[in-house]
């Protein structure tokens, strides 16, 4: 199924790859460190996960859209779908609401909000613009509940992508999608106060070898740039082709290259 969550720097271009990869391995437990949109997760169905993200609010909404989906869907009912009631919503503190009302305005302005960004100032306030849709918006309730039932096979974790990965064991699968750690190659200018930034480069090449020493299988996908290249040398590695999903404007996207990277068989 398409996650319920729109995600800028998504690789859904790459799933049709990517599957491949997990159909090798799909006895162990699926875990993602950079879980975002979750887009392989959710498009494999894995029957057991770890979901991991530093975002709290992403992992929150995760978590009431697995225990409380329809009471989500019923408070998104209630909102109407303007540009006033998005920035009144992006106005309010997540800490002042109950998990529901967190999840209901989370996925209200991620699917409202330009190109579906997350961004935070230094405060760690959400920023992002409305995006002004070009069509009428509406919610895929049946979705939601569907993610529902596949979130209930998932661990999902707010935390550093070290701690996630200190569970892999044996059989696993991982997938790693970090963010872009150097400032000129991010789509825009601030994920979250902890972004994920050059100093944790070496940090995620030594788990890639940890990883490999334990037995479990990753997949990294990463730009194609100097500090990609140092990141997965000494692997299996190509460039494949995909598509930015994330620009001013949709006639100013572009295609560019990702190296992805593994430590079994090359596809």
């Amino acid at each position: 199924m398409k996650s319920p969550i729109r995600w800028a720097g998504s690789k859904r271009a790459l799933l049709p790859t990517l599957t491949h990869y997990w159909s090798q391995n799909s006895a162990g437990r699926y875990i993602e460190p950079f879980c975002g949109s979750a887009c392989l997760f959710f498009e494999i169905e894995p029957r057991r996960a770890i979901l991991g993200d530093i975002n709290k609010e992403l992992i929150t909404a995760y978590k009431a859209l697995r225990k409380s989906p329809s009471k989500v869907s019923a408070l998104l009912r209630e909102y109407p779908i303007t540009k006033e009631h998005y920035y009144d919503l992006r106005a309010q503190s997540p800490d002042s609401l109950s998990e529901i009302e967190q999840t209901a305005r989370f996925l209200f302005l991620n699917r409202l909000c330009f190109n579906g960004i997350y961004r935070t100032n230094a405060a760690g306030q959400f920023n992002v613009p409305f995006g002004q849709p070009k069509r009428a918006v509406q919610f895929d309730f049946a979705s939601i509940a569907k993610a529902s039932a596949l979130l209930k096979r998932a661990s999902l974790q707010t935390s550093d992508f070290s701690k996630v990965l200190e569970q892999a064991k044996k059989g696993d699968f991982v997938y790693l999608d970090p963010p872009y750690a150097v400032a000129r190659r991010r789509v825009f200018s601030q994920y979250h106060p902890d972004s994920f930034a050059e100093s944790d480069l070496s940090r995620l090449r030594d788990c890639l070898t940890e990883l490999d020493r334990r037995g479990a299988r990753f997949v990294i996908s990463y730009a194609d740039s100097r500090e990609g290249r140092a990141l997965v040398a000494g692997w299996p590695s190509r460039r494949v082709r995909t598509r930015r999903n994330v620009a001013g404007f949709a006639d100013s996207r572009r295609h560019a290259f990702e190296l992805m990277a593994t430590n079994q068989e090359l596809y």
